[in-house]
Order: C-alpha cells, then structure tokens, then sequence
C-alpha cells in the first residue's frame, strides 16, 4: 500500500535545530509534524569531513512525500499540508527539488535543506520559486493530432 514503513523508527533532531529562530517560529502543529515525518524519511550515512566523521542526509532531493500519502496515512488535508510543506520551505528546511504533476501521478521530490541555519539573520536566502511539474505529456504547440488543430490529418489507404 505505503512505502511508509520503509522508514527509519528513529528521527535524530539536533539540539541546535530545536534552539534555532526558525524551529521556534513555525506557525502550526501540523508544519512541526510533516517536518517529523520528513525526518523519518531521511537516510543518514556517515561521510568523513576534514578527519571527522559526520551524517549526512543521502537520499536528499529523492524523499517522496505525496498529499495523498498525507492524506492517508497522518490524517492531514491537502490544504494544511500544502501550507505546511511552503511554511517549511520559506523557514529553510526543505526544499522542492522536483516538481510533480499530480494529474499525472508523478509527485514532488524533496530535498532537506540547511538553509534554517541562517533564517532570521541577512544571509538568509528565501527559497526558489516552486517548481512547476517536469513531465512532459499532453500535446504541444503545432500537434496535428489534437480536436482542434487547424491542419488535419489525413488516412491513407
């Protein structure tokens, strides 16, 4: 059914986070609960920096997290899990790294972002505008095949 239970069981929230201007300004319950699940929906693997040993978040710009999944599985309507998802994105934690198109089937991938770190100071930078759908389907301009083309085709036979 959900590939939810894929996840981690275990979320690992840093202190600083929890401390920071833009986890403190989060407007509702349901913004600080998706940004759980995200967290759940995290690979973590350890990556050496400079001698050190640190997690990093490996499957970012691939987390799949659908409205319908939302829907679901936590409860949460469209509506408030859209205004989620953008409180998320304009406080720094996440990101659109692929846009769906939901007509389609084909749903949003997400990156978590770090971008948190700076929200509320000058070097914040806000996120990217969201990115409309990258599937290409449908007709496009000049098709001769749709109900109102100009040129018809014509049958052969």
């Amino acid at each position: 059914m959900s590939s939810h239970r894929n996840h981690s069981r275990v979320a690992v929230i840093e202190q600083r986070l929890l401390k920071s201007k833009a986890y403190r300004s989060l407007r509702t319950p349901t913004a600080y609960f998706v940004l759980g699940v995200f967290w759940t929906k995290r690979q973590m693997v350890k990556v050496r920096h400079n001698r050190r040993q640190e997690w990093d978040v490996s499957n970012s710009g691939e987390i799949v997290f659908t409205y319908k999944e939302a829907k679901e599985v936590y409860g949460i309507s469209y509506g408030a899990f859209r205004s989620a998802i953008d409180e998320l994105r304009d406080k720094g934690f996440i990101d659109i790294a692929q846009g769906g198109a939901g007509v389609f089937k084909a749903a949003n991938l997400y990156a978590m972002s770090g971008r948190w770190k700076l929200y509320g100071t000058p070097e914040y930078e806000p996120p990217k505008p969201r990115p409309r759908g990258s599937i290409n389907k449908g007709f496009k301009k000049g098709n001769t095949l749709g109900r109102n083309s100009k040129i018809k085709s014509t049958v052969v036979g």
